[in-house]
């Protein structure tokens, strides 16, 4: 109950003034503008407008640099539901019937939907993670090796879901992706697997370059393809 009182007097009583809305629209603007580009994730996007909250108060700042964040989580979904290239890795999801959605002409209905379940969903899950931040933080603590190992064979389960009609390219896809998360160093001994001595491959392969290399390089040559 205290942090549900400190949510609506302090929180949304600072966030729903005039001046902070207003940052909160620019901000999702600029962030929305510059998400849209292919490769340009919610991180690259906040790093790349952070000078522009200099002038600006520290709570006007934070509500700026959050709707950047949001808009730019949104924007990749644009270039998901048109183009089949996800901007960024939530944003692969939205290709997946988004583009089929604007083929068949319907892109603008897509992109309503994925505006707005973006701000809905958004803005639940905000208020939630308020609240139960603290339950959920003590809940995973407790969590041991046997915990962690369900969760994985859940994940590997729900990707079933998404295999299509043809659950053997999907489990060939999955030990891809698998094989190429191993590489890099390992969070708990700090030891180097599969970077063949490779300084660039010490850090991991990124999402975004997967999933760029995957639907972009593959959309464009089915396009030129076709054209």
């Amino acid at each position: 109950m205290e942090s549900l009182n400190a949510l609506f007097s302090l929180g949304f009583a600072t966030a729903l003034t005039p001046a902070n809305l207003l940052w909160a629209l620019l901000g999702c603007t600029l962030g929305t503008a510059i998400g849209v580009l292919p490769g340009v994730g919610p991180a690259v996007t906040v790093a790349l407008l952070l000078p522009v909250t200099q002038s600006v108060d520290p709570t006007g700042a934070l509500i700026m640099l959050a709707g950047v964040y949001y808009g730019a989580m949104f924007g990749g979904s644009t270039t998901s539901i048109l183009l089949n290239t996800p901007g960024e890795a939530g944003s692969i999801v939205s290709a997946l019937e988004g583009n089929k959605m604007a083929k068949a002409g319907r892109a603008g209905p897509a992109l309503s939907t994925a505006a707005i379940g973006s701000f809905v969903a958004g803005s639940i899950a905000t208020v939630l993670l308020t609240l139960l931040a603290p339950v959920i933080a003590g809940f995973a603590l407790q969590l041991g090796p046997v915990e962690t190992f369900a969760l994985m064979m859940l994940t590997f389960a729900a990707v079933s879901a998404v295999l299509g009609n043809s659950p053997l390219k999907g489990f060939i896809a999955l030990l891809l992706g698998l094989s190429m998360g191993l590489i890099g160093i390992e969070s708990q001994s700090g030891q180097s697997r599969f970077t063949f001595g490779l300084m660039p491959l010490i850090d991991g392969i990124d999402i975004v370059v997967v999933a760029m290399g995957l639907f972009a390089i593959g959309e464009t040559l089915y396009t030129a393809t076709y054209e």
